[in-house]
């Protein structure tokens, strides 16, 4: 339906953004929507809906560890504009308590069905031992208590986490950018009615690894967030870095406005001088990239590549060629890099930064 409102107004887009097209990516930060902990129990009757903390880890003891899980949600869908291109997302929360001093894994897994948080405020252990569940609380047994049930005790999520992250013993930890966190936002931005959120849980193997960290009603600390990196329809975007070439990098953009059968430019600056080069193409960006030496990172999915136009650069290693824009693909974005001989470098290349255009 996007891309049906798009194609109406289409006309109108293009004229606006061939006089002022839109340039640079947006990062947001949104805020954390709802939080909970999960407290392993056999009557499912524990909750934290409104307290300062949750928890993630192995307590220990004092007979046998028990589990707890976090669950967050983010309203993405009310802080990125639709129809956007998520590029990148990472996940931060603050550790405030721990006895496992060691930095410890926690993963971050898309949950699949609606959970709760209610009035209760845990107190005992600094709130680890969770609070009798109030209505509407997510608990061990619940989803919503005390008459909605998740379908498997612990809660219900996809077993193939979208991230893993390390958690300090005290302190920020984010969460890198990974293919899956992306998705996942990205899903929930286009299906906000399905945005689930995230239950954060640790391998628990072992015991003493609970890890206190703030929640969204915290007072003085730090709550849990969600960084998002995005392009709107009409937005030229640069990401990550070109190859070293002499004293600087090898850089690439696109000029003009992605519009749909019009022309734009792809163009190349300290380029390495007096060579010939070629524009490698993409539907998709690979965020974290593909090294190939210190500096110097192919960000296309290897698997999807296509190859366009050839440029030659000048002595100051400027370069420039005409890229037509595909007709018909509003909302896809294409993603380039450029390519060019370079007898300076170990490769016998250079590779610039990654430039992202996203089609009306």
């Amino acid at each position: 339906m996007a891309s049906v409102h798009l194609l109406h107004r289409l006309p109108h887009l293009a004229l606006a953004l061939i006089a002022t097209p839109l340039a640079a990516q947006t990062t947001v930060i949104v805020p954390c929507a709802a939080d909970n902990t999960l407290y392993e129990s056999p009557t499912g009757s524990l909750s934290n809906g409104s307290g300062p903390s949750i928890f993630i880890g192995m307590t220990a003891g004092p007979f046998i560890p028990q589990k707890r899980r976090a669950l967050v949600r983010f309203n993405v869908a009310a802080s990125v504009p639709a129809g956007a291109k998520i590029l990148a997302a990472s996940f931060s929360l603050n550790v405030v308590q721990t006895t496992a001093f060691p930095p410890i894994p926690v993963m971050g897994h898309r949950v699949l069905q609606a959970w709760g948080e209610g009035t209760s405020i845990a107190t005992l252990g600094n709130g680890g031992q969770g609070a009798p569940a109030t209505t509407g609380d997510a608990t061990w047994l619940h989803s919503s208590w005390s008459t909605v049930f998740w379908a498997t005790a612990g809660g219900d999520y996809d077993l193939t986490p979208s991230f893993t992250m390390s958690t300090p013993s005290f302190g920020i930890g984010t969460s890198p950018i990974a293919p899956g966190t992306v998705t996942d936002v990205q899903f929930w931005l286009d299906n906000p009615a399905q945005n689930f959120g995230w239950l954060l849980k640790t391998d628990e193997q072992f015991a003493s690894t609970a890890r206190r960290c703030d929640s969204r009603e915290t007072t003085l600390g730090t709550p849990p967030s969600l960084s998002v990196t995005y392009v709107v329809p009409g937005q030229l975007a640069t990401w990550g870095s070109g190859c070293p070439v002499g004293a600087g990098n090898f850089g690439f953009s696109y000029v003009g406005a992605p519009v749909g059968g019009t022309t734009i430019q792809l163009v190349q600056n300290n380029a390495p001088a007096l060579t010939i080069g070629v524009n490698f193409f993409s539907l998709e960006l690979d965020p974290i990239g593909s090294p190939l030496l210190p500096g110097c990172t192919i960000y296309l999915p290897l698997a999807s590549l296509l190859s366009g136009p050839v440029f030659i650069t000048d002595g100051a290693g400027n370069g420039s060629a005409p890229f037509g824009v595909p007709f018909g693909f509003p909302g896809y974005i294409v993603v380039s890099q450029s390519f060019a001989f370079d007898s300076a470098s170990l490769l016998g290349f250079s590779l610039s930064n990654a430039g992202i255009a996203h089609l009306l």
